[in-house]
């Protein structure tokens, strides 16, 4: 039988950022300065069923679009840019890729951003600033695009895409859908996808309070219920798990967890954090808190700070809120999956 010691394998390089006390205003900007996200967890203590005005928000009006081997130049198209960029908001990133080795697309806060390999870029003639591995990246704005025939041609040179797609527009009377009907009309292969979402409401004995755990202590417990984990194995050669000491601990056995995954808006997680930040306060019980936990999309544009530029990077990335009625806990870790 292998030792014990031959599987310790040390733990990846991780950047861990941790703030206190911040407002429902600093989560939500955290939240809002990226755009792919993958999967949500959404935790509340003594609770069988995640609180209705939460579940609502994740089964209502979340659909998301794939595009099925679509042309780039089809995001350059005049009634497009003027029916859905300059009316709301477009998400959209090419789906099922890996931009360590192949090319990859995005439309974010109104720009188109592509990153693409050096050997192709130099038969674009685009101009673009080097990024890591051989890649270049391009921007194009699509509202003020001045050579269009210059940019169609070189969006043609490209490969067509699978793309996952959402809109969301500023007249709330008009349907998000109308985006998937323009694209079908233009004779694209258009699908529709929901959520997908699972409830889970694990057994335990009581819940460790935010107030004298430290987070990353907490986020990893939640992820170990979410899982389905043992968290009370018997042999420390199974697992040397032990879940956290608390002295203000939460006197309940029930937690309830809701895991939606799929094409994620940073609009959605944002309604979720006011509606999770909302609920806690109406809960009298003394340490009580409420958590949500978002994961990136893997091969996604993507920026870690305020200070540094957002860019396409193989990666994996969470943010960790615990709401509570003195102030929030932000908690975010990520590590690039090549350095």
């Amino acid at each position: 039988m292998l030792c014990p010691e031959v599987w310790n394998f040390p733990p990846p390089k991780v950047m861990v950022t941790h703030r206190e006390n911040q407002d429902l205003e600093s989560v939500k900007k955290t939240v809002n300065m990226n755009n792919f996200y993958k999967s949500v967890i959404v935790t509340c203590p003594d609770e069988i069923h995640t609180p209705s005005l939460i579940q609502d928000l994740v089964s209502e009006d979340t659909d998301y679009y794939k595009l099925s081997n679509c042309s780039l130049t089809e995001f350059v198209e005049p009634v497009f840019i003027e029916s859905f960029v300059k009316n709301g908001k477009v998400h959209c990133l090419s789906a099922d890729r890996n931009c360590i080795i192949q090319n990859c697309a995005a439309i974010s806060d109104g720009h188109l951003i592509l990153n693409v390999l050096e050997y192709i870029y130099q038969t674009l003639g685009f101009e673009g600033t080097k990024r890591p591995y051989s890649f270049y990246e391009v921007k194009i704005d699509l509202k003020t695009i001045k050579n269009y025939s210059k940019v169609r041609t070189g969006l043609q040179k490209l490969e067509q895409f699978d793309l996952y797609i959402t809109w969301e527009p500023n007249n709330e009377d008009i349907c998000p859908s109308s985006i998937a009907k323009y694209f079908s009309e233009r004779n694209v292969n258009v699908t529709v996808h929901s959520l997908k979402t699972r409830h889970v409401s694990p057994s335990v004995d009581e819940i460790p309070s935010i107030k004298d755990v430290d987070a990353d202590e907490m986020v990893e417990w939640i992820g170990l219920l979410a899982h389905g984990a043992d968290i009370s194995p018997t042999e420390p050669y199974i697992s040397t798990y032990s879940q956290p000491d608390s002295e203000n601990a939460l006197k309940t056995g029930r937690i309830s967890i809701l895991i939606a995954k799929g094409f994620i808006t940073p609009s959605l997680i944002s309604n979720i954090c006011t509606k999770l930040s909302e609920y806690v306060l109406t809960r009298e019980t003394e340490n009580y808190w409420a958590a949500i936990s978002i994961q990136s999309d893997d091969n996604s544009l993507w920026q870690w700070n305020t200070s540094s530029p957002p860019m396409f990077q193989a990666h994996d990335s969470s943010c960790n809120v615990f709401f509570t009625h003195s102030g929030h806990v932000l908690h975010s870790i990520a590590q690039l999956k090549y350095s």
